[in-house]
Formats: structure tokens, sequence, C-alpha cells
């Protein structure tokens, strides 16, 4: 007898406890087997652990590849447990237009000076000290984690800040989340709302909560409308991916909107521009997935 569904007549408040469970139980097992692997592989490994050298290429991989193993654990292997489980739908279905996909990049590539601009508003806010020590200053790793000079790097660091949090955050906050809120709220905007919100506190910066509340309302939109999961996944891929793709050496943008660690302020035009141009492709992507799932 297999496993699959076993838990699916549970209580929703035992489904919560067993998500939960797995959750806890995933991030101890896999954080083990990281550390294990570094310590097995990797000279003085249990230093380059415990010291964190960002100026050491050397130390900075073994930091991505604790990364990597953090994100899969966190939220793609329990996520897809509890789907097992429970017999929970995701809705990770791979039927969907060429245009659907080709709007989305659009999307999430013209969005970017929009979002950068409520960055600007965002960490103008005067936010008391006792909210911000909460904050994880994340800013020296991304700069150590963008820093790259082979294809090998590119490809390692898109794999661990790219496809690892787009697969397993859509994972946890669109297919699992605004799914179970639906039903409870009998309201998809409630839930589009709530999981966005969810979605920028647990990244616990505080200073980026609004620009990232947006895009979490955006990717639930997009999962909503599109009823498939692969959909957000791919726009949150494309966000993440346009800021190490602009910081390779070979395609490097040193200001701007599209410029990760730059200080140049966005020009309100062009965020204005942003706004305009990404209201315009929703529009278009909604007519398109609403339209095809009529007819189904």
């Amino acid at each position: 007898m297999g496993f699959k569904g076993i838990y699916k007549e549970k209580s929703s408040a035992s489904k919560i406890g067993i998500l939960f469970v797995l959750i806890f139980v995933s991030v101890i097992l896999h954080s083990i087997i990281a550390v294990a692997l570094v310590y097995l592989f990797a000279d003085n490994g249990l230093s380059i652990i415990q010291n964190q050298d960002l100026s050491n290429q050397t130390s900075v991989n073994y930091l991505k590849f604790m990364q990597l193993f953090s994100g899969v654990g966190l939220f793609i292997t329990p996520t897809l447990l509890y789907a097992y489980l429970t017999d929970f739908k995701l809705n990770w279905h791979i039927h969907f237009k060429r245009q659907a996909i080709l709007l989305i990049i659009a999307i999430m590539m013209l969005i970017t000076p929009f979002i950068g601009i409520l960055l600007e508003w965002n960490m103008s806010i005067p936010f008391p000290d006792w909210l911000l020590q909460f904050d994880i200053n994340s800013e020296a790793f991304v700069e150590a984690f963008l820093r790259m000079s082979s294809v090998w790097d590119l490809l390692f660091t898109l794999l661990v800040i790219a496809v690892v949090p787009a697969v397993g955050e859509e994972l946890l906050f669109r297919g699992y989340l605004q799914q179970s809120l639906s039903k409870v709220f009998r309201n998809p905007h409630i839930a589009i709302l709530i999981s966005a919100f969810l979605f920028s506190v647990i990244h616990f910066h505080f200073q980026g909560l609004i620009p990232r509340f947006v895009l979490g309302i955006l990717l639930g939109y997009l999962f909503y409308w599109s009823n498939n999961l692969w959909l957000p996944i791919l726009a949150h891929f494309v966000n993440n991916a346009q800021a190490i793709i602009f910081s390779y050496p070979t395609f490097k943008v040193d200001s701007g909107a599209y410029s990760v660690l730059s200080e140049a302020k966005v020009e309100p035009m062009m965020a204005f521009f942003s706004f305009v141009a990404v209201s315009f492709l929703l529009y278009l992507f909604y007519k398109n997935t609403t339209a095809k799932r009529d007819r189904v």
C-alpha cells in the first residue's frame, strides 16, 4: 500500500500541523546533509561554514551550496511531500500557450523600473529601530553571490537564486497557501493579498516589504487567472534571473533600475511607463488565459 493521500481525510488543523512537521524535519535533514557534504569534500569545511568569508570565492561557492539545500529543504521537499500525503492539488500541469509565456517574460522585464521606484519609496519610510533589527542584512551576501567569473558560476547562481526560490516559494505560497486560503475565505482576492503579505514578510527585509508585496500580488493573480502554477514559477524565475544575468560581466548593467546594487534613482517617467506597459500586458494575459479556461 502506498502513502499517497493517506492524510487526505484529516481535519484542516491536522493538515497544517503535518505541513509544519514536514517543514521542520526537512529543514533539519537538508541542513545536516549540506553540512556533511561540505565537511567531507571541502578542506576546513566547518571553518568555511562558520567564518562566512565573503571575500573568498571558494567560501562563497560553498555558501551558495548551503543556500541551495536550505531552499530545497524549506520550500520544495516539504510542500511536495505534503501534497503527496494529503492528495493536495498544486495545479502545476504543463498546459499553457506560448503567448502566455511571452507575455510573462515581457511583464517581468518591464515591471522592474516600477518595482525599483517602489523600493526607493519603501526605503524612505522611517521604520522604528526595533523593527529594523529583525531585517536580514543580505546585501553583502547578494553582492558576493553575484560576483561571477565564468559561465559555470552564472549557471550555479541561477540555480541557487532563481530556480530553487522560484519553484519552492511558488509551491508554498501560491500552490498551497493561496489555494488553501481561497477555500477558507471563499474569496480568491483576499487569499492573494494574505499570501502576498506573508510572502513579503517571510523574507525579513522590511525596507523591501512594499515592492515584494506588490510582486506577490502579481504572482498571485498570474496563478489565479491561469490556474497553472508553472506560470508564476516562470515569472518568479525571470524576476530573479534578470538580476543575476545583468550582474554577469558579459551583460553587466552598472546603473539604473536593472542594476541590483546601483544607488542611482529610477526616473519617475520610466517607472510610470513601466506601470502602464505592465498594466496593458496583464490585461492581455488575463484575456488570453481566462478565455482559454472558459473554453475548456
